[in-house]
């Protein structure tokens, strides 16, 4: 009976977002994050419960998409991550692995959209065209950042990288 309570209890916790993995995955998301962005609101994350964990954050960063992704850039390779870089369908995205940890961040102009069902967290950055009613604008001069990260299983392949190479 403590056995199957300590389980559900570990669960429960798992479940909650109180394990071991978000606070690394939140870590590395602020380490790759351009000085002097702005938060467009609260990261969205989980712990790993069924799939791996994962943290996704969006900021306001001043400059260019090519400025954004070459900050991101330069503090991943000072880490020692491995990355390539592809420009399409207005987004310039960037992947890196070093280890386990992925990292993607995606640069572009636009405006942002938010998950009602998540407490108004920032969903995703958007053509503006297309961005549903309750999207907030990216200021002129700024882009939209999304910075997500996560833990993945290994492989006996490497995970293949985008054939650009990033900005520095």
């Amino acid at each position: 009976m403590r056995a199957a309570a300590a389980i559900a209890s570990a669960l429960a916790m798992m479940a909650a977002g109180c394990g071991r993995e978000l606070p690394a995955l939140k870590a590395n998301a602020k380490s790759a994050t351009p000085t002097g962005s702005r938060p467009a609101g609260d990261c969205a994350g989980s712990e790993r419960f069924i799939e791996s964990a994962w943290l996704k954050c969006i900021v306001i960063v001043r400059g260019t998409r090519r400025s954004a992704i070459a900050e991101v850039a330069n503090r991943l390779r000072k880490r020692g991550f491995r990355m390539g870089c592809e420009d399409a369908l207005g987004t310039l995205e960037l992947v890196a692995f070093r280890g386990r940890t992925r990292i993607i961040a995606s640069a572009r102009h636009g405006a942002i959209t938010f998950d009602e069902s998540d407490g108004g967290k920032p969903l995703d950055v958007v053509d503006a065209q297309f961005a549903p009613a309750g999207s907030r604008r990216i200021p002129t001069g700024s882009v939209g950042l999304e910075i997500s990260t996560d833990k993945f299983v290994p492989s006996s392949t490497p995970y293949p990288l985008p054939g650009g190479s990033c900005p520095s």
